[in-house]
């Protein structure tokens, strides 16, 4: 089945107010002014496809969009179709957390004005729950109704994403050897996706998979020049990853207020039931909640468990409701 045929998403190009060579890519689904909106903030690697996997009943933004909401999920600056020349420039881990908020702030506000509103319903998932939490606890609490962290990174010490970040000659600081971005392939993502799964688990749908890497190396024009192809991921995340996982918190949970919904998988060895629950203890909402989905990891929105996440983060957006079916 060919991923193109349910590549149906609109895109919105947003400039950039910090950069004038940038401009930001959102794809869109049901994106009609008169819908309230919702805005998906990425992870580290995988772009606004991770929520939008052209392949029947695997977007959670098609799912968002049937719920009756306007839905849109941006490429923070360097990932997708948010090409930027200053990656290309850099020698250094391009786009961490501060740019990335001002990329989301970008997003918001040029949201905000096509819906004629003042507040919209926020997702963030992995490394995209630091840039989203942390921009709500900041310059956007104003402007935000709700607040989903999928897949949640806080501050809790990982020994294991420590050993791949840290510098292996002082591990008390981040390897100096990480340039502006790197090369995520098949392959790759593969492996470590299943090294996040338990051992014989069968969570994933291959052409669920499949419709995910191709439509994210298209996105990237440079993909093909590499044997095997691959698309570029920027590395700044890195900088804010190194910090959370040695309990560091980049931001202040008791600054939002907002209702959250925080969720994950289950067997998340990124996502922690720990670090998790340390947040959800911290945040100053009234309403606030947590949701575990058995037989599900890091990529649980993108698993057999899917329909799961759609459908609490759906009745959590309306009626604060967050029951998985």
């Amino acid at each position: 089945m060919s991923w193109r045929r349910h590549d149906t998403a609109t895109s919105h190009f947003v400039a950039s107010t910090d950069d004038p060579e940038l401009r930001l890519h959102l794809r869109a689904h049901g994106d009609e002014p008169g819908r309230i909106p919702v805005l998906f903030v990425h992870g580290a690697t995988y772009a606004s496809r991770l929520y939008d996997v052209p392949h029947p009943g695997a977007s959670w933004l098609k799912a968002t969009a049937l719920a009756g909401f306007a839905a849109y999920a941006i490429d923070i600056r360097g990932y997708g179709k948010s090409h930027s020349p200053a990656m290309e420039r850099s020698g250094r881990p391009y786009a961490c957390a501060a740019m990335a908020r001002r990329d989301i702030d970008d997003a918001v506000t040029w949201i905000l004005a096509r819906h004629d509103r003042s507040r919209l319903h926020l997702v963030g998932g992995s490394w995209g729950s630091i840039t989203t939490a942390s921009y709500v606890a900041g310059i956007g609490g104003s402007r935000i109704d709700r607040l989903v962290l999928y897949a949640p990174i806080f501050a809790k010490k990982n020994d294991g994403w420590l050993s791949l970040l840290a510098d292996p000659h002082d591990t008390a600081r981040l390897n100096p050897n990480f340039g502006a971005c790197r090369l995520v392939s098949e392959t790759g993502t593969r492996a470590r996706w299943d090294a996040e799964m338990p051992e014989g688990a069968n969570w994933r749908d291959e052409d669920v998979f499949q419709a995910m890497v191709r439509a994210s190396l298209a996105d990237d024009p440079h993909s093909a020049r590499h044997d095997p192809p691959a698309f570029r991921a920027p590395n700044g995340t890195f900088v804010d990853l190194f910090e959370a996982f040695s309990a560091r918190p980049l931001y202040d949970p008791a600054a939002i207020r907002a209702p959250v919904l925080l969720i994950r998988g289950g067997a998340d060895p990124t996502s922690t039931r720990a670090d998790a629950l340390q947040l959800l203890d911290r945040l100053a909402s009234r309403q606030k909640h947590y949701l575990e989905i058995a037989n599900g990891a890091h990529f649980v929105s993108a698993e057999r468990q899917a329909p799961s996440v759609f459908d609490a983060a759906t009745r959590f957006l309306q009626d604060g409701a967050p029951h998985a079916r």
